[in-house]
């Protein structure tokens, strides 16, 4: 089951660096499996993947102490990635034409959320693995995230 985390100490370069981050399974639900697929049309930088804004993007808000994930993408990444759009009725709640992936929330602290970076890390593990062996596994450069920005400046 997907999780999002909201800690430091996941970027070896800035250990006191808040991120949010999302964890999937890409043997998980088809939503993870979706949320998976995106890492193979994102580009490479230096030691993650990106995914362009125009493509798709992380929209996070936080309502009280609950901070909620969305990952959407437009339909054509879908189509790029012969994933059948159908099995993905809900919209982004800012840009009514791009496709909700996945939803996933956590409690987090309020003052914690409001240090956090600004983009969106997505992890891939198997539904078994520990928190400290998916940040062991990116403090190695053996696993890279995938990064979302926030959704186009027009549409937040």
């Amino acid at each position: 089951m997907a999780q999002v985390w909201l800690r430091s100490g996941m970027d070896p370069d800035a250990p006191e660096a808040v991120v949010v981050a999302v964890v999937v399974d890409p043997e998980g639900t088809p939503e993870e499996r979706a949320v998976g697929e995106l890492f193979s049309c994102a580009y490479e930088g230096d030691g993650s993947f990106m995914l362009v804004r125009t493509d798709g993007w992380a929209e996070r808000r936080l309502q009280g102490e609950v901070l909620t994930v969305d990952i959407v993408v437009y339909p054509a990444v879908l189509k790029m990635l012969e994933i059948d759009a159908a099995g993905f009725p809900e919209r982004s709640l800012v840009e009514p034409d791009a496709v909700r992936l996945l939803r996933v929330s956590t409690r987090v602290a309020g003052r914690q959320y409001e240090q956090a970076l600004d983009p969106t890390a997505v992890l891939t593990a198997p539904a078994e693995a520990t928190p400290q062996q998916i940040v062991a596994g990116l403090h190695s450069g053996e696993e890279w995230p995938l990064i979302l920005a926030p959704p186009p400046p027009a549409m937040a």
